[in-house]
């Protein structure tokens, strides 16, 4: 009976919405610094970076994606402020390369403790449930998953920057990787499916 509770209680863990929630200032700063500046984008982001990692700052339960979300945008903002117009051109040209780096830098550290995935996890998961080894065991995988996801994103966006045209930004910044982030998210139910088995 435990076992089957803690099977279906790992499937929840990884489909809560707070993750995804906590993408939305890398979404937003992609978009925007598409359409807008390194200035705008970088501020927009910083701004919903820090309401998104607010409510678990104030509950004593900061999450480190949250938390590498506003360092990264502040980065971002000093760069875009205060860099010289060489190293702003430059960072404003391979802006989603080092978003998407940085994102896999946050994924693969978080495994050194506690899986990012796992921080969201623990929010629908009764606390008896956090040691076991199918929570922990799906966390990491997850957590691995989608930290090459988000590296295997860079060459693309490092390529778009170089090459800089329409075509090549369209199929390289936005089309590849969509298509790794629904790769991602199909692999997230096949790795949570798998545990039940």
């Amino acid at each position: 009976m435990v076992e089957a509770h803690e099977q279906a209680t790992s499937q929840e863990a990884t489909h809560g919405s707070g993750v995804f929630i906590a993408l939305v200032p890398w979404v937003l700063f992609t978009i925007v610094a598409e359409h807008g500046t390194l200035k705008l984008a970088s501020v927009a982001a910083l701004v919903i970076a820090m309401g998104i990692s607010l409510p678990g700052i104030l509950r004593g339960r900061p999450k480190l994606l949250e938390l590498g979300a506003v360092i990264a945008f502040i980065g971002f903002t000093a760069v875009a402020f205060a860099a010289d117009a060489s190293l702003g051109e430059f960072v404003e040209r391979y802006a989603r390369a080092i978003a998407a780096g940085l994102l896999a830098l946050i994924a693969f550290a978080s495994l050194v403790t506690v899986p990012f995935t796992e921080q969201y996890a623990r929010e629908e998961v009764p606390r008896e449930l956090w040691s076991s080894p199918t929570f922990k065991s799906v966390n990491r995988r997850l957590t691995l998953m989608w930290g090459a996801v988000f590296a295997a994103m860079v060459p693309f966006h490092i390529a778009a920057g170089a090459i800089d045209t329409r075509p090549t930004n369209i199929v390289l910044n936005w089309v590849i990787p969509i298509g790794l982030v629904l790769w991602g998210i199909k692999q997230t139910s096949i790795i949570t499916e798998s545990e039940e088995a």
